[in-house]
């Protein structure tokens, strides 16, 4: 790869973060030695030590910046302020953002982008399935671990690079694509965006990065993607509605959303002229799905299922719900919801209300801060949105008394138990399972 010619040393940023990590494991793949740090330490960082010899450090430091680094490539969480980038800078190391590395990759490969606000992870992990299974060997970074590779990255041999394409601050606008997939566009990340127009306009201007004449995957029944598609329109697409193969698609898989999701990814083998039936038949009896989406867990210690998925806006949550509803009609719902982003949980705070008020019993953790300031006093700001005559209503105080308390509640068989949010709620479902 002409990019990383001469590159034999690189540290990386925020090595912790879903995408900087699949791509030091890009990285990796490619013979080049990688570094790394981040804040605090996780599964994620654990993988990188003990499976691709990635030495890791917790907490930031400048000395962990050396002059043998040929590169520096930083989250875009990452302030420039950051003692790191600022060693790499008195060292004249050539530094990049992490959006800016992956449109590196994306203009020497055949690139797939997968964009969209919702369904993106799903997608290209049911793409990346269905390549490999046709005789496609694709290289990929996913936004989470895929279920049958155990791993956010896929090496391939092929030309083709399947990759999410994520809209928020326009990163993806970094990304060159041979055939662009957009599943869905909502209001979403509008401390950015502010409003659905600016996340069109986005959108918009990602089609104008195609290479060559260009492919576009969408469905063409979405008003939202009016705009998108007429501007692709404009200029030569070749355009897809995979809106055609949503009734004929049948899933492995629970969720009406999910089979959106599967004919997106058909909508690509099409483009590509692979067996569009073997295609099917793989999606309906073989898709094993990605972490975090919709995942089964286990059991608790009385029988009932754990579930955890990664919604944390309200269409996810809505399709989360649905599906489960729709696959275990006789089962209660128990929710444990950890907003994320105050920012977000204010733009939405109805919605929320709304959608979280359909489940049977909720718990409602404190928001999950991330990039922000802690606000403690919002941090239970969805309550009052929250119908507490339709379902069962707690709020989490602490997580540690939490487990204790709702182990001894014994829900059994006839309940889900569902972990949902962007944050580390994840973990609670662990520690519930028997």
């Amino acid at each position: 790869m002409k990019f990383l010619e001469n590159i034999k040393k690189v540290h990386c940023v925020g090595i912790g973060g879903i995408g900087m990590s699949a791509l030091a494991k890009f990285l990796r793949h490619h013979g080049i030695l990688v570094t790394g740090s981040d804040l605090v330490p996780s599964s994620v960082t654990d993988d990188l030590r003990n499976n691709y010899n990635i030495d890791v450090c917790i907490g930031s430091n400048e000395g962990h910046v050396t002059a043998e680094h040929d590169m520096l490539i930083y989250s875009p969480a990452v302030p420039s302020t950051n003692g790191e980038r600022m060693a790499a800078l008195d060292f004249g190391i050539q530094k990049f953002s992490y959006p800016e590395v992956l449109g590196q990759i994306s203009r020497e490969m055949k690139t797939i982008a997968i964009s969209g606000t919702n369904g993106k992870t799903t997608t290209s992990t049911m793409l990346v399935e269905l390549l490999k299974h046709l005789g496609v060997d694709p290289t990929a970074i996913i936004g989470e671990y895929l279920q049958k590779y155990n791993s956010n990255f896929v090496a391939g041999q092929s030309e083709y690079f399947v990759t999410e394409a994520c809209e928020y601050k326009d990163s993806f606008l970094n990304i060159h694509h041979d055939i662009l997939v957009i599943t869905n566009i909502t209001e979403d990340h509008l401390d950015y965006f502010k409003n659905l127009q600016g996340i069109q306009q986005s959108f918009t201007e990602l089609v104008h990065n195609k290479k060559e004449t260009g492919t576009l995957v969408c469905n063409k029944g979405l008003k939202e993607l009016k705009p998108i598609i007429e501007e692709a329109q404009k200029l030569g697409y070749s355009i897809i509605d995979y809106g055609e193969y949503i009734e004929s698609t049948q899933l492995s898989i629970p969720g009406n959303h999910n089979i959106y999701n599967a004919a997106a990814a058909l909508g690509v083998i099409k483009a590509l002229g692979l067996s569009f039936k073997e295609a099917q038949e793989y999606l309906h009896k073989s898709f094993q799905g990605a972490k975090r989406r919709m995942e089964h867990v286990g059991f608790t210690e009385h029988g009932a299922l754990i579930f955890d998925d990664y919604a944390h806006n309200p269409e996810g949550l809505e399709h989360l719900i649905q599906g489960l509803r729709e696959y275990y009609p006789t089962k209660k719902i128990v929710m444990l919801f950890e907003p994320h982003l105050y920012s977000r949980t204010n733009d939405f705070k109805e919605s929320f209300g709304k959608i979280l008020s359909t489940v049977d019993a909720l718990y409602l953790f404190p928001v999950y801060k991330a990039r922000e300031v802690h606000r403690p006093e919002e941090d239970f700001l969805l309550e009052r949105f929250i119908k507490k005559d339709k379902l069962i209503f707690n709020k989490v105080l602490d997580k540690e008394v939490f487990i204790s308390e709702f182990t001894s509640k014994k829900y059994g068989t006839d309940s889900i138990i569902v972990t949902a949010g962007a944050g580390d709620i994840w973990k609670i479902g662990l520690n519930l399972k028997k």
